[in-house]
């Protein structure tokens, strides 16, 4: 019975150790690469709790934009573009290239170019990291490519410095299918 019930606290801890939040990982000389999926994860779970108003605008090509003042949004669905740009991944650590610079507030700037040849979606990702680690800023460009469909997106993220809380993000982009037009469009968001 003592077998049992020491299998049972094992496992109860181990659940609440599955529960903890995912931490981004830091830029340091030992890990070159910042965990953007648990960030975005992490502003995904906050905006999707806390729910702020947000100022919204689309465009499409040919079309005037679109502004809406909204309570709640899909979270899920508006920062999918961000994790996507995550290139922490192993497989796909050695498509970029990576310089790192020291800012004047003692926070970083990391730049990342995929190189030549490489089969990686993303074409660029710029970093800047407060002297604490969080994000400030952030752009990347994306590209998806195939005989039948062609996307290319650049995508920013803003957040606050001192809680690394997400405040405006946009992203502009073109899609076109083989046998279609080309559509351009852009959304921006402010929180």
């Amino acid at each position: 019975m003592r077998n049992y019930s020491l299998v049972l606290v094992g496992s109860m801890l181990l659940a609440l150790a599955a529960c903890e939040q995912p931490v981004p990982r830091s830029t340091s000389a030992n890990d070159d690469y910042y965990n953007l999926t648990a960030y975005v994860q992490q502003e995904k779970q906050r905006l999707q709790q806390e729910q702020p108003a947000v100022l919204k605008s689309v465009k499409t090509e040919n079309e005037p934009a679109e502004t809406i003042q909204a309570d709640s949004l899909n979270w899920d669905e508006e920062l999918t573009v961000f994790e996507e740009a995550d290139i922490s991944k192993p497989t796909l650590r050695e498509y970029y290239t990576r310089e790192e610079q020291e800012l004047p507030d003692g926070g970083t700037a990391v730049t990342y170019i995929k190189m030549k040849d490489a089969e990686a979606p993303v074409e660029y990702l710029y970093l800047q990291l407060s002297p604490a680690k969080k994000v400030q800023y952030l752009e990347a460009t994306l590209l998806d490519q195939n005989l039948l469909f062609y996307s290319r997106r650049k995508a920013i993220l803003e957040a606050s410095p001192q809680s690394g809380h997400l405040e405006s993000y946009k992203v502009q982009g073109v899609q076109k299918l083989i046998f279609g037009d080309s559509l351009h469009y852009s959304v921006q968001a402010n929180l």
